[in-house]
Formats: C-alpha cells, structure tokens, sequence
C-alpha cells in the first residue's frame, strides 16, 4: 500500500467556489505506471530549475493522488542533488502546480501533505481542519468528465453542502448523495457497497472504501 492525500469529496465546477474535502488515505494499487503527465511535469520543472527531474514511477491510484506523491518525490530527489531547500521545493511545486492545472484542489492536497491533517478547503479562505481517520481505499476505474448535463443553483449549493456533511460523518447516506450527483450531472453509476465516484483533476475516479 501507499499513503497519499485523497480528494474524498466536491466537484469543481466552472466559476464556483465549492469547497473540497481532501484525506488522507493508504491506497491498495496493483501496478506501476508511467504517469500520463510526466513529460508536461519534466519540462516544467526543467524550467523553473534548469535541470531534469529523475524519472518516477506511479502507481494505479486516483491522478490528483499520483500527482501529488509523485511529484513530491522527484522534487526532493532533484532537491538533494542540486540543493534545494524544502520551502524551494514547495514553492517550485507551486509554480509547476498552476501551470500543470490550475485547480485550487492542487492546494488543498499540498497542504494536507504538509500538515498530515485532513481539511475542507476552499479558495482565498483558511481550511478548516476536520477529524477523519486515514482511509484504506483503491481505485476501481477513471472516467474523462464533460461538462455536466444540467446546473442551476441549488445543484451548485448542493455540490458545495456534501463535502462539508461527508467531514462530519462519512456516512452511506452522505456517500449516496453525492453518488446522485454524479448519476444526475455525468451519467455515471455506482455499484453498491461501499463505492464512491471522486472528482480527479479533470477526471471522476471510482473508489473503494475498505475500511
């Protein structure tokens, strides 16, 4: 297994500023992969430092999730050959953060990293630190998000009243209801049990929750 922030609960939605609830999680996986985003990644980093981060494998979990750790992990085994201090190292994935994808959730995952503490996060606002034990979870499949197939306003308010319902109580019901949402705006269907739809980076990724 691999520990890696998670975004657990929220749907990014164009000019709304919902908030998102970003875990902890320890991921089952059962391969290992060239990331998808490796190459934009490398030439960015090659950038902003002026040298080639070392190749770094992913494994077969959420994107954001594989994004963060992998990307971590090659900025810190660049830092020590070319003396990087950790706050540049952080502030390098920052800047390469925006240009790769330019969603605010990116922070939320960074500082859940940082912190080891579970948030709700929402742009230009302080997180707000939740109790959420680390979840044991693995990813079932990935699914390339259009835009939704019908928003009006209390879709947007529902979209941003789960994430905070789920960091209360990660319930079947809380879970359900945002399943809803993805059957209703993206078409998707969630077996039963204990699965949940989580919106990835331009993606929604299927998970388990095992614990």
């Amino acid at each position: 297994m691999i520990e890696a922030p998670l975004i657990l609960s929220g749907m990014w939605i164009d000019g709304v500023n919902n908030p998102f609830l970003v875990v902890q999680a320890k991921f089952r996986f059962s391969r290992i992969e060239t990331p998808s985003w490796w190459d934009q990644f490398s030439e960015l980093v090659k950038e902003a430092t002026g040298f080639t981060p070392p190749v770094v494998q992913g494994v077969d979990i959420p994107v954001a999730s594989q994004y963060a750790i992998t990307s971590l992990e090659a900025l810190r085994i660049l830092g020590k050959r070319i003396s990087l201090t950790e706050d540049e190292i952080w502030e390098t994935l920052e800047m390469v953060d925006e240009a790769m994808f330019n969603y605010y959730a990116l922070k939320a995952m960074r500082q859940v990293q940082r912190s080891g503490t579970p948030i709700l996060y929402r742009e230009a606002e302080d997180p707000v630190q939740v109790r959420i034990p680390i979840l044991t979870v693995r990813k079932l499949m990935s699914y390339p998000l259009e835009k939704p197939s019908y928003l009006d306003n209390s879709v947007v308010h529902l979209v941003g009243i789960i994430p905070v319902l789920l960091s209360e109580r990660i319930d079947e019901v809380n879970m359900n209801l945002e399943n809803g949402l993805w059957k209703s705006l993206y078409g998707l269907n969630t077996p039963p049990g204990k699965y949940k739809w989580v919106w990835d980076l331009g993606w929604a990724s299927l998970i388990e929750l095992l614990n």
